[in-house]
């Protein structure tokens, strides 16, 4: 059996069994839709054959447990409750399933206080709470699993805050909207990646963040996910009292800290053994006919192998598309409008 590790993230789509509704009172799975639904996740997972998967749009978390336990994942986790207005789910969570010991379980609780710094409410949240387990991964130890489903790009605006009536009206209200989103989506991301770092100053802990992060990782909203030192001002520098420190010195410590793109890391890899594979990266979301890529798993410093602190490597990354590209009714009808994406890991002493 392999010592490698396969880690995975999968937006489920309105995972909902019946009775419940999603959203609306009359979005509700026929019993054959709902068996269709499930069986996809598990063929899926027969074939994927995850170590851990971070899991999206929950609104039905019970029989999502029960196909992750009959697939072998043994631990699962939640950190917060769909919302539920009678039979109506209107609010989904997020969860993990791992084969791995799930040591603890946090929901992360953004800091008030930069949130109120950044000009944002005294009681700003995420739309869905976080959820961090650490996990005991053989060959890593220690690593802080966060899965994320950040805000959508749907107008968040409150009904009537725009003034204007008619086609002036709902173009101010689409554009102001999506702005508000992005905003939310923007703020999230930002104040995690600020409990990233506080919570990998204080444990050490290897860290993983996957979900449906709603935008590109390149997006002036989540771009600081990925900040480096080549991004960095010399007087932020300077005033961090890093400036006296050498070119390479100062590279190791923000290493330390740097959150890294599982698909580049990957790449990277590849490049090094000689592996041709494709520089174009597949999108993991459609809307309608137009697709982009929103879904991924970022990784810190003991998975990237050009790291004198790496402990694995990423050997393959796989976006499962098929469903999306080339559907087969009888088996891909209520598939996800996501791909399940994943990462494979070889650890450098298993």
């Amino acid at each position: 059996m392999s010592s490698n590790i396969r880690i995975a993230s999968l937006n489920l789509f309105n995972f909902a069994m019946p009775p419940l509704a999603f959203h609306e009172f009359n979005n509700i799975y026929t019993q054959g839709q709902w068996q269709q639904k499930c069986d996809w996740i598990a063929r899926w997972l027969q074939q994927a054959q995850p170590d851990l998967v971070g899991w999206q749009e929950v609104f039905s978390p019970e029989p999502l447990r029960e196909l992750c336990q009959a697939a072998g994942l043994a631990h699962f986790a939640l950190v917060d409750s769909p919302v539920i207005e009678g039979f109506v789910a209107r609010k989904s969570v997020v969860a993990l399933a791992s084969r791995f010991p799930i040591v603890s379980l946090a929901a992360v609780a953004l800091d008030a206080e930069l949130a109120f710094s950044l000009g944002l409410k005294d009681e700003f949240q995420s739309s869905r709470q976080i959820l961090r387990a650490t996990l005991m991964l053989p060959g890593i130890g220690h690593c802080d699993t966060y899965v994320v489903h950040f805000k959508s790009p749907r107008n968040k605006l409150p009904k009537g805050a725009v003034e204007l009536q008619g086609a002036a009206g709902l173009l101010a209200e689409s554009a102001l909207g999506r702005w508000s989103a992005a905003l939310q989506r923007g703020s999230e991301a930002m104040l995690l990646y600020q409990a990233i770092l506080k919570r990998r100053r204080q444990s050490d802990n290897a860290v993983v963040l996957m979900g449906d992060f709603n935008a590109g990782i390149d997006s002036s909203e989540l771009k600081g996910l990925l900040v480096g030192a080549g991004q960095l001002y010399n007087g932020d520098i300077r005033a961090a009292g890093l400036h006296g420190l050498p070119d390479e010195r100062l590279k190791l410590q923000l290493a330390h800290f740097q959150l890294l793109d599982a698909w580049q890391l990957w790449l990277e890899v590849s490049e090094q053994t000689g592996d041709q594979v494709t520089a174009t990266r597949p999108v993991t979301h459609f809307h309608g006919s137009q697709g982009s890529v929103v879904d991924y798993l970022l990784l810190s410093q003991e998975f990237d192998a050009r790291s004198q602190h790496s402990l694995a490597e990423v050997v393959d990354y796989r976006v499962y598309d098929k469903h999306l590209l080339r559907p087969q009714f009888e088996q891909d009808a209520q598939a996800s409008d996501h791909t399940p994406i994943l990462a494979e890991v070889r650890l450098r002493h298993p």
